[in-house]
């Protein structure tokens, strides 16, 4: 007996929840979850499920040996570059000027890409380790503490690495490398 009341309960429930009308529509929900969700969780509500990942559409390309390292950065006193697994990869500059903003290139896709100082600090900046972009590219040079390595006539070499990011969401760190500068 327990198992027919039982039965005609469940039957019951299931009758008057398919009488309930859906009037909901998957496009509200879709706009719902849309508006709850902020931007910058990245959480996808296209279709309410989605595998695309903000910015991996996008990576950072790698970045290309600097053939010829006698580019024009304007005016300079001295200059550095950055160099991993034996290629030259930004090489940067500024003026004699403590307020100066320096000026770098990086090349991507066989095209150099002139950067400028995201600081105005000069060649002193520069030999610490600049932060420069051209709005689409951004480079960061982490330099090692101290007075660096002599080496060669009237430079220094440092251990360093270069975090290179693109469009400011994406990021690639060239590592080992040496940071070199001089006169």
């Amino acid at each position: 007996m327990p198992r027919k009341s039982l039965m005609a309960a469940l039957t019951a429930s299931a009758l008057l929840l398919s009488a309930c009308g859906n009037d909901v529509d998957d496009g509200d929900v879709e706009d719902q979850a849309r508006e709850d969700a902020p931007e910058e969780a990245g959480v996808a509500v296209d279709g309410i499920a989605s595998e695309q990942v903000e910015g991996i559409d996008n990576p950072v390309p790698v970045l290309q040996n600097i053939g010829d390292v006698s580019v024009n950065l304007g005016p300079t006193l001295g200059g550095c570059s950055f160099e991993h697994n034996g290629e030259t990869l930004f090489i940067a500059g500024a003026e004699d000027n403590r307020n100066a903003r320096g000026n770098g290139v990086i090349q991507v896709s066989g095209v150099d890409r002139l950067l400028a100082g995201a600081d105005l600090t000069g060649p002193a900046g520069i030999d610490a380790g600049p932060t420069m972009t051209d709005g689409e590219y951004t480079v960061t040079v982490e330099r090692g503490a101290g007075q660096g390595t002599a080496f060669g006539v009237e430079s220094a070499r440092w251990p360093a690495e270069l975090v290179v990011r693109k469009d400011m969401k994406n990021e690639v760190r060239y590592a080992p490398g040496t940071w070199t500068c001089g006169v």
